[in-house]
């Protein structure tokens, strides 16, 4: 890891940036899931609510990627940033549910192109050779967002009210904009291609980068699969902790607090990963199958106490899959497209999430909390043992590959 002066100072400015509007935007998901969870319908309210902050990032994902790929990208990260604080202070203001769910799937749409954006930006901060290490940085800020968001959200409703974690949001947005216009580094479209016609864009190319590499394709929808399981257990934790396990709530969040200190443990010990495809992948491979047999193993469980070290371990193992999976990603995608490819995966794995609530809501109206564990636990390490083998071999295969075309 060899960073120069310019690229550690704009590393370190996007990772402050990003932990910040991850918290910001933490803090506010609290704020409104507690604004629309009294009333009638309040169930239905926050699952809207849910959709209309997940379904954009989706539908505009093909779009959001071409824009990223063909646009300087650090000005039109300046604009939405400023429109998204925009966004976040109407939600303030106004508290109807209907506007409220409205503004969210507004400021989802700005939220489908920075989020690649930054993505992509990070890999030109950082440099070919420093992916590795900038991914853990990045996600470890995520994971520390993820773990203080909550309770700082329920703090701040309880002591000012709704609207201020929304203002808090606005901010962070706002701190986003004015750290990113004082960037050195820049993604810009190469000049030497010519911007393709109305009728010539290819808005598909994230999807083919991902499902057509034969390495990356394995991987994706092995992971797509652990994230739906994922999301599937998140929505039977409550119950499972409360109802099964007879504990508190205060107990389940400290069950969730030990899972995030895992993943931000793991996201740093992933930054001494070797930066190569095999390596790569077998982490991430390993890791998922790590998380597999603890997901199982869960629904085994008696005691509440026996959840700490199994949420910590399953935590760095998800920390070490996300930075090695989106290192691979990146490394196998061309510079050119990499806003495509973010934009795709973003959209896949968005969607895992989305159909992970609602098969987990289905699934708790027919089984116990317990049985949807070991359900999870059973489908996910039946798709690792399926599809790990095959990425491991066309990963190795690809490699070998690359050192005879490098020999001849």
């Amino acid at each position: 890891m060899t960073f120069s002066a310019v690229q550690r100072r704009d590393l370190t400015l996007v990772a402050i940036l990003r932990g910040v509007s991850y918290l910001g935007d933490a803090i506010a998901l609290i704020a409104l899931y507690l604004r629309l969870a009294h009333g009638a319908d309040a169930s239905w309210a926050i699952a809207s609510l849910s959709v209309a902050a997940s379904l954009p990032l989706v539908v505009l994902s093909p779009i959001s990627g071409f824009i990223i790929d063909h646009t300087p990208v650090k000005r039109l990260l300046v604009i939405l940033c400023f429109f998204e604080g925009v966004v976040c202070i109407g939600i303030g203001l106004w508290h109807g549910r209907i506007v409220t769910i409205g503004l969210m799937a507004l400021l989802s749409c700005f939220v489908a192109f920075s989020f690649p954006g930054y993505s992509a930006l990070v890999p030109t901060i950082a440099g070919e050779e420093n992916l590795t290490a900038a991914n853990s940085t990045m996600q470890s800020v995520q994971g520390i967002a993820a773990v203080a968001g909550p309770g700082l959200g329920g703090l701040l409703v309880g002591l000012l009210g709704q609207s201020w974690p929304l203002y808090f949001d606005a901010l962070s947005f706002a701190l986003g904009a004015i750290g990113t216009w004082f960037l050195v580094t820049d993604r810009r479209p190469d000049p030497g291609l010519e911007r393709p016609k109305r009728g010539e864009r290819d808005l598909g190319a994230g999807m083919r980068i991902l499902f057509g590499d034969r390495v990356l394709r394995p991987i994706v929808i092995t992971f797509v699969v652990f994230l739906l399981a994922l999301v599937m257990i998140n929505v039977a934790e409550v119950f499972f902790i409360t109802k099964t396990l007879l504990s508190s709530a205060l107990t389940y969040g400290l069950v969730g607090a030990s899972f995030g200190a895992g993943n931000i443990a793991g996201a740093v010990a992933a930054s001494r990963l070797k930066q190569d495809d095999v390596a790569l992948a077998r982490a991430s491979l390993a890791s998922l199958i790590v998380v597999s047999v603890l997901v199982g193993l869960i629904g085994l469980v008696e005691h509440v106490g026996y959840l700490y070290p199994i949420l910590v371990v399953m935590g760095i193992a998800v920390g070490v899959v996300n930075v090695a999976s989106t290192t691979l990603m990146t490394v196998r995608t061309p510079e050119a497209q990499r806003g495509r490819m973010f934009s795709a995966s973003n959209a896949a794995f968005t969607s895992a999430e989305i159909l992970g609530t609602v098969f987990g809501g289905l699934i708790l109206t027919l089984v116990a909390p317990r049985t949807v564990f070991q359900i999870a636990g059973v489908v996910t390490t039946i798709v690792a043992l399926v599809f790990g083998p095959v990425a491991l071999r066309a990963t190795r295969s690809a490699k070998s590959n690359e050192l005879e075309t490098q020999g001849a």
